[in-house]
Formats: structure tokens, sequence, C-alpha cells
């Protein structure tokens, strides 16, 4: 597949590319959740080679922002640790929402972290939401890519 277009005719999609790159390199050393990140950041680099279908790369990217982020909450870790401190966390690969608490025993430290009620991460929600929206965007490229690869594929060959 060849294109009259250059990288260079796509700065802001190259840049948001290389900022997305940087920002997964940093998160696989935490996380494999920041393969995503990588290999959104590289669709986005090729942007101009790849040429996938863009609104519904948006589409998905929105859609699986907000599904992810809300369909995760059910996942769910606690702890109780260090005498005697309990803290529960949902949300997944990042948990953006918690509530903990430390007390004389695990009991009373576990009901002081229930009455406090939960608490929302800003910083762990916004990367909750860029995962899934570039996971999302990234189901919908390849999608869509297939798609196009089939239909190319069930046109009559020419005469």
């Amino acid at each position: 597949m060849t294109t009259d277009a250059k990288i260079a005719d796509h700065p802001y999609q190259v840049m948001l590319g290389a900022l997305t790159c940087a920002f997964g390199l940093i998160g696989v050393v935490f996380t494999p959740a920041g393969l995503v990140l990588l290999a959104a950041g590289v669709t986005l680099i090729f942007w101009h080679r790849l040429r996938p279908p863009g609104v519904w790369s948006a589409v998905g990217a929105v859609a699986s922002a907000a599904a992810g982020t809300l369909g995760t909450l059910p996942v769910r870790t606690e702890k109780i640790c260090c005498m005697f401190g309990f803290s529960e966390d949902r949300g997944w690969p990042y948990a953006w929402l918690w509530r903990g608490g430390t007390a004389d025993t695990p009991e009373a430290a576990r009901e002081l972290a229930v009455t406090a009620g939960w608490q929302v991460d800003p910083v762990h929600l916004v990367m909750d939401v860029a995962f899934w929206a570039y996971a999302g965007f990234l189901l919908f490229v390849v999608i869509g890519l297939a798609w196009r690869a089939y239909r190319v594929r069930q046109r009559p060959a020419p005469r």
C-alpha cells in the first residue's frame, strides 16, 4: 500500500503518537497495560500509512473509555497491612476508586474504611480512561483495517 501523504503532513497526530509512545514506554516498566499505549502511539505515528477509518476509531475510543472505566469497577482489591491498615480499591488496570482506614485491630480498620466512604483518585481515573480509550481506538482501527481488506478481496477481478 502506498500513499502520497508524508509524516510531516500530520504533525499533530505524530506529536500525540510520540507522546503516547513515551507514556507507553514508561508504563511498560510498571504494568503490561503500557503496551496498549505503546501500540496506540505507533498507530498514531503511522496513521498516514495505515489510513484507518477515523470516525469509527474515534467512536471506538469514546465508547471504550466509558465502558471500560465503568465496567471494571467490580474488580476489587482488598489489603490489610501494617498493624492494622485496611484499604479497598476498585478499577482496572489502575484502581481509581478507593477507601481506607487504620486502627488497632483489623476489624476496626475495616469499619473505619467503610464509614469513611469511597474516594476518587483523579490521576488514576485519567490514566484508566486513557487506557480504555486507546484500547478501544486500537480495536476499532484493527476492525476497520480488516473490514477494508475483506471488501478488497470480495471485489471481482478486473478483466
